[in-house]
C-alpha cells in the first residue's frame, strides 16, 4: 500500500517573498525538480510553482525582465491540491478524479500534521500507479499459477486415489459378479445384488470426483464421434425405467426430435448428464412420475440438442436454485437421501465444456432440469456390415497371459478367463510378462499398467519391438486409470484395447473378442 509520503520527495520550499530570479536559478540548478512549494514562516503551504508553467512565463518576451525581481506570491498557483501524506495513492487518485480531475496533470503539496512535507507530481503518481498495477498483475499471475498448480496437484492426488481405490474395488465388484453368475442359492442373490449396487454407487462417486477435478483443471476431455441423436436416450430409458417401476413411479422417456439426425458429439458424456439428471429424479421422487425428453433442431448445418427431465418430487427451494450446480451443495432432501452433491456439478461442467447451458426450475413441488448443447451436424454414415456379436464368438482353446501385481486382480482375471473357456497363466510384473510372452505360448495378454520392476507400457513396447510372431500377440490393458487420455496413450504404445477396472465380465469378453477379431483380420 503506497502512501503519498512515499512518492513525494522533500524539495526545499521557498517563502512568498522569494523572487522570480531565485526560482529561475533553482530550476536551472535542479533539473529534476518539477515543482517548488511556497510556505509561510510556520511551513504551512501557501502555493505551488510548477516548473513548466514558470519557465514558459519567464521565456516569454519581457518575461524575465518583468518577473525576475517580483515576489513569487505573484507567480505561484494559489489553489494547489493539498493532501495529507498518510493518504494512499489509490485513495488520493480516486478523490481527485471525483472532485478535480484536471489536477491530476499538475503538481500537489503533501503535508504532515498540516505542515509542508513534500511535493508530488503527475509523473510520480503515474509511476506509483503503474508500479502498483504491475505488482497487482504479478500478484494475480502468481495467485493464478498457484491456483492452477493446486488444482493440478488435486487432480494428480485424485488420479492416484482413483487408481488405489479402483484396485480393491475391482476385486469386490468382479468377485460379486462372478458369485452372481455361479451361485445357485436364491438366498444369496439379494446379498450379492446389494454388494454390486453399493459398489456401483461408490464407483459413480469416484468417477464424479475425478471428473470434477479434471474440469476444474481444464482437463475434462471430450471423445467426440458420430452419433445418432435419437439413440442418446436409450441408456437412460433402459437403466432407470425398472428403478422407477420398483418405486411405483410412472416413467416415460421419449425422443421429440427429427429422425435420422447425426451429430459429432461425446455420446458417453451426454449420456452421463442424462443419467445423472434422471437418477436424481428417480431417487428424490417418492410418488407420481418422472418424464424424460430429448429433442433437437437442425439449423444451418448445426444441431441444437436439448434434454429435459421433470419429476413430481419435493422440488428445490427458491433460495437453493442459484447454487444447485455448485459442488457439495445439496437441498435438505438431498442430505437426507445421502450422496456427495457432485452429480449436478459434473453435469454443469460437461455441458459448459460443450459450450452449452443447463438450468433448474421448481415451482412448489416438482423440479425441471433442462440442458442444451450445440453440435455439428453430420451426414448419416453408410450402413456398415453387422458386427459379430461379442457373446456369440467363442474364446475356447485360448491361452491367456495375465500380468498384474495385485493377487486379487490376478484371481479375478483368471476366474473370468475360466468362465470364458480359456486357460491362463499369471505373472506379477512387466519384466516377467516379457519373458513369458517370448515363449510364444499365448494367444492374448491381459496387461496391468502400473506394476513394479517394469510397468505394462514398457513391457508392451518390448514385446512389440521383437522381430518374430510374438510381437503381434494382442494385448489388452486392464487398468484403474480411467482417464481417456491415458487410454489413448496406451494404444499409441502398442496395446490393442483398454478395459477399465473394475472389470465387468461382458466388457472384458467383448474387448477380448474385438482384439482377437482384428488380429485374425490383419
Amino acid at each position: 500500500m503506497t502512501l503519498l509520503l512515499d512518492i513525494a520527495p522533500f524539495i526545499s520550499p521557498v517563502s512568498p517573498h522569494a523572487t522570480g530570479s531565485e526560482i529561475y536559478k533553482r530550476f536551472q540548478a535542479e533539473p529534476d525538480t518539477l515543482a517548488i512549494a511556497v510556505v509561510d514562516s510556520e511551513d504551512r503551504p501557501l502555493g505551488l510553482i510548477e516548473r513548466n508553467a514558470f519557465l514558459v512565463q519567464m521565456a516569454a518576451q519581457y518575461g524575465y525582465a518583468l518577473w525576475a525581481k517580483r515576489a513569487v506570491s505573484h507567480l505561484m498557483k494559489t489553489d494547489p491540491v493539498i493532501a495529507d501524506g498518510d493518504v494512499t495513492v489509490a485513495e488520493f487518485c480516486g478523490r481527485i478524479l471525483e472532485e478535480r480531475p484536471s489536477e491530476l496533470l499538475h503538481g500537489f503539496i503533501v503535508t504532515c500534521g498540516g505542515r509542508y512535507a513534500g511535493v508530488g507530481t503527475a509523473l510520480a503518481l503515474l509511476q506509483a500507479t503503474g508500479a502498483a498495477a504491475s505488482a497487482h498483475a504479478q500478484e494475480m499471475s502468481r495467485l493464478a499459477q498457484e491456483t492452477q498448480e493446486a488444482l493440478a496437484a488435486k487432480g494428480r492426488f485424485l488420479a492416484v486415489m482413483s487408481h488405489e481405490i479402483r484396485t480393491p474395488l475391482n476385486g469386490v465388484l468382479a468377485v460379486a459378479e462372478i458369485l452372481r453368475r455361479k451361485a445357485k442359492s436364491p438366498e444369496l442373490a439379494p446379498l450379492v445384488d446389494t454388494i454390486l449396487e453399493s459398489g456401483g454407487v461408490l464407483l459413480r462417486l469416484l468417477n464424479d470426483a475425478l471428473d470434477l477435478s479434471r474440469a476444474e483443471a481444464s482437463g475434462l476431455a471430450l471423445d467426440e464421434a458420430p452419433v445418432a441423436v435419437a439413440t442418446l436416450l436409450d441408456d437412460a430409458s433402459g437403466l432407470w425405467a425398472a428403478q422407477a417401476e420398483l418405486k411405483g413411479l410412472a416413467f416415460e422417456a421419449r425422443y421429440e426430435g427429427l429422425s435420422g439426425v447425426w451429430a459429432l458429439a461425446d455420446a458417453g458424456r451426454l449420456r452421463q448428464v442424462l443419467n445423472n439428471l434422471v437418477g436424481n429424479a428417480v431417487k428424490f421422487t417418492e410418488s407420481g412420475r418422472v418424464d424424460v425428453r430429448v429433442g433437437c433442431a437442425v439449423e444451418a448445418g448445426h444441431v441444437r440438442l436439448w434434454g429435459e427431465v421433470t419429476d413430481t418430487g419435493p422440488g428445490i427451494p427458491a433460495e437453493r436454485l442459484g447454487d444447485i450446480f455448485e459442488p457439495f451443495h445439496q437441498t435438505e432432501q438431498g442430505l437426507r437421501q445421502g450422496g456427495a452433491g457432485l452429480g449436478l456439478a459434473v453435469c454443469r461442467q460437461i455441458v459448459e465444456r460443450m459450450n452449452g447451458t443447463i438450468a433448474a426450475a421448481s415451482e412448489g413441488r416438482g423440479a425441471r432440469f433442462r440442458f442444451e448443447v450445440p453440435l455439428h451436424q453430420l451426414q448419416e454414415p453408410a450402413e456398415a456390415a453387422p458386427a459379430e456379436a461379442a457373446d456369440e464368438r467363442t474364446t475356447e482353446a485360448l491361452h491367456v497371459l495375465i500380468a498384474d501385481d495385485n493377487e486379487t486382480n490376478r484371481m479375478v482375471a483368471r476366474t473370468l478367463c475360466e468362465m470364458f473357456g480359456c486357460t491362463s497363466e499369471c505373472v506379477e510384473d512387466g519384466a516377467q510378462a516379457v519373458i513369458a510372452a517370448a515363449t510364444g505360448q499365448f494367444d492374448l495378454i491381459l496387461m496391468d499398467v502400473k506394476m513394479p520392476v517394469m510397468d505394462g507400457v514398457e513391457a508392451t513396447r518390448r514385446i512389440r519391438s521383437r522381430s518374430d510372431a510374438v510381437s503381434q500377440v494382442p494385448i489388452l490393458a486392464l487398468t484403474a486409470n480411467a482417464d481417456p487420455a491415458d487410454a489413448a496413450f496406451y494404444r499409441c504404445c502398442g496395446m490393442n484395447g483398454v478395459v477399465e477396472k473394475p472389470v465387468k465380465p461382458e466388457r472384458l469378453l467383448a474387448a477380448m473378442n474385438a482384439v482377437l477379431t482384428l488380429a485374425e483380420a490383419a
